[in-house]
């Protein structure tokens, strides 16, 4: 795993120092259905090249978070099912002020991490707060990210580009690793150390706390079989997240059953 964790502390470091770069940016100019950091011309499902947004390292607890917007976990996966939706219009309804709630949030990093550190993960907070996609993505597409692609090799005899070139085609996990002569059962336990390797780097550069990468650990692990059986999202109709949508834009309701967003 070294050459993930060396790729990961340095997308960390570099997003620590945009957040950083960018904190004094006026909150209006964030609340945008588009995220502020877009290139121009951008959609408005862009992603940020940031460690922390593709390992899915929230940086706060997702019960606080729905207990200050008066909601469930069911109501919050409900509400984001349409990526145009912004946690900050709910967080309006409260009569929550974005700082406010962004340091409410992050409290318990509170004097247990340096200045630069809290400042980058209340950075982090807001954006999540004002950036829809940016929301749906960390929260939900639970194995849309480069962890597995990375360890495609190790897990499935093949390279990253040939993994890749197969979901393209519509196989899923477990048919590439019978196709290249691997066995379902020992992929799908790599994949899971690939995963608690990713939470674990997550605790040690606090980026999350030990208990919400426990959260999102068992949502990926819930979710491992869906996601060994399944072909990508946009090829899969059962998905969620998937379609010929997505899963973004307005009028999008989830279907089940189905994964929360597998995209590896």
């Amino acid at each position: 795993m070294t050459c993930l964790r060396r790729a990961v502390l340095i997308a960390c470091a570099l997003a620590t120092l945009a957040s950083l770069t960018l904190i004094g940016a006026p909150a209006s100019a964030r609340a945008n259905a588009a995220d502020s950091l877009a290139p121009h011309g951008a959609a408005h499902n862009w992603l940020p090249k940031e460690g922390w947004v593709w390992m899915h390292w929230l940086p706060f607890e997702e019960p606080e978070l729905a207990s200050a917007l008066g909601t469930s976990a069911a109501g919050l996966r409900s509400y984001l099912s349409d990526d145009m939706h912004m946690l900050a219009t709910l967080a309006h309804r409260r009569h929550w002020r974005l700082k406010s709630l962004a340091r409410h949030l992050t409290r318990r990093f509170d004097g247990r991490v340096p200045k630069r550190r809290l400042a980058a993960l209340r950075w982090r907070t807001e954006r999540m707060l004002t950036q829809g996609h940016l929301a749906q993505h960390v929260l939900y597409h639970t194995f849309h990210g480069p962890a597995v692609p990375a360890h495609a090799e190790q897990l499935f005899g093949v390279t990253r580009d040939v993994f890749l070139a197969a979901r393209q085609q519509g196989l899923s996990p477990s048919q590439l690793a019978l196709r290249v002569g691997r066995n379902p059962r020992i992929v799908r336990a790599g994949a899971l150390q690939v995963l608690e390797d990713e939470a674990q780097q997550g605790v040690a550069s606090r980026s999350q706390s030990r208990s919400q990468a426990r959260r999102m650990l068992a949502r990926q692990t819930r979710d491992l079989d869906c996601w060994m059986a399944s072909p990508l999202p946009k090829l899969d109709p059962n998905n969620p997240f998937g379609g010929r949508d997505g899963g973004h834009g307005h009028g999008h309701a989830p279907r089940i059953p189905g994964c929360n967003g597998a995209h590896a």
